[in-house]
């Protein structure tokens, strides 16, 4: 009678343990079943092909249907549909302060540790700062950052602006750069506020008040006419111009001159871009979202991120840019995350303050 009951308490035990930790054939066998996965991810043609294309591929038993609309576009649509119990996506990847300001708070986000099952992913050997290194919000459990890129502020085109006349970032403010800036907006979520986030924590208020209001600058939310603009000259240097976006241009011959301006900042910022991930609270595709998050952290899903011209955390696979991923020892602010959401609303705040309806 003991042997029975020791036996039938063993089985209880191992059904449990087996019920509360699915093994990874289980959860992609489960995930093939939901046969689809939805998914947010940053806006335009190449991270639509760098975020499905390999996943395709790997699991092709999954469809994904992806949209890459700006967060700015998609997270009031998802806000809404949420308060009609609508629940329409698995994954959310994207930049971070409107969603930690925005679907956060709202309770969008299921904790992201359980969903991180795959050996590879867990390796903290093949992260910058470990796995868990680049939590963007404060409890470390919702919005978990990939992407490791040292913040290019600007890219100048060197073949219409001379190395002697800008040294430095105190060298904007001359009058002859006057009119000749491009900046992606500052007034709106994205890469713009971003470097003006960095410009203010190592310059002050005053110096960002300057730069928006004396020097003529043009401010565009199109970042396809902002890299188009500072290829051809007419705007030689282009506040948060976007990588993936001079590529093309590059990648024709075009605007080979172009670079990084490389001005030391005293409080270098570093940021995941659009590369962080989220799992949906009440996720219609829980299992398939598994499988895409623990893709995405993959190896393989790493080295497709870095198509985009940023730079994976994995240490495994190629970056894009080299020269922009941080150095160990330095020590960086990171800009992106919940405790620094304040620095960019007073950046965002000067530029709606200063900047003509107008423009």
């Amino acid at each position: 009678m003991k042997c029975a009951v020791l036996a039938a308490a063993l089985l209880v035990c191992a059904f449990a343990a087996g019920a509360a930790e699915p093994s990874w054939n289980d959860i992609v066998a489960a995930a093939n079943g939901e046969g689809l996965v939805l998914v947010h991810g940053g806006p335009g043609k190449l991270y639509s092909e760098v975020m499905t294309e390999g996943f395709r591929a790997a699991y092709p038993g999954i469809k994904i249907d992806f949209n890459g609309a700006s967060g700015r576009d998609a997270i009031p649509k998802i806000m809404r549909e949420r308060e009609a119990g609508i629940y329409n996506l698995d994954v959310y990847v994207g930049g971070t302060p409107s969603i930690l300001q925005a679907l956060l708070p709202a309770g969008a986000f299921a904790p992201l540790r359980p969903a991180l099952v795959a050996p590879e992913v867990q390796d903290d050997k093949a992260w910058y700062g470990g796995l868990f290194g680049a939590w963007m919000d404060k409890a470390g459990a919702h919005v978990l950052g990939f992407e490791a890129t040292v913040s290019a502020v600007l890219v100048v085109n060197w073949d219409f602006v001379s190395h002697d006349d800008l040294k430095t970032y105190d060298d904007l403010m001359k009058p002859q750069f006057a009119g000749k800036i491009v900046w992606d907006d500052p007034r709106l979520p994205g890469q713009g506020v971003a470097s003006a986030q960095t410009l203010l924590i190592n310059f002050g208020a005053d110096y960002l008040k300057r730069l928006y209001a004396g020097q003529k600058i043009v401010y565009v939310a199109n970042p396809r006419q902002n890299a188009e603009w500072v290829v051809r000259g007419q705007y030689p240097i282009g506040i948060a111009t976007a990588f993936e976006e001079l590529a093309p241009f590059q990648q024709q011959g075009l605007g080979k001159a172009i670079a990084v301006f490389d001005a030391k900042l005293e409080h270098p910022t570093v940021g995941p871009g659009f590369g962080t991930v989220s799992l949906m609270d009440k996720a219609p595709h829980p299992n398939a979202a598994k499988v895409y998050i623990n893709w995405l952290l993959s190896r393989a899903g790493q080295t497709d991120w870095g198509k985009t011209g940023h730079n994976s955390r994995r240490l495994d696979v190629p970056h894009a840019r080299p020269e922009l991923f941080p150095v160990p020892g330095t020590r960086y602010v990171d800009d992106q995350n919940e405790e620094n959401i304040p620095s960019r609303e007073e950046a965002a705040g000067l530029a709606k303050q200063l900047i003509p309806i107008s423009q």
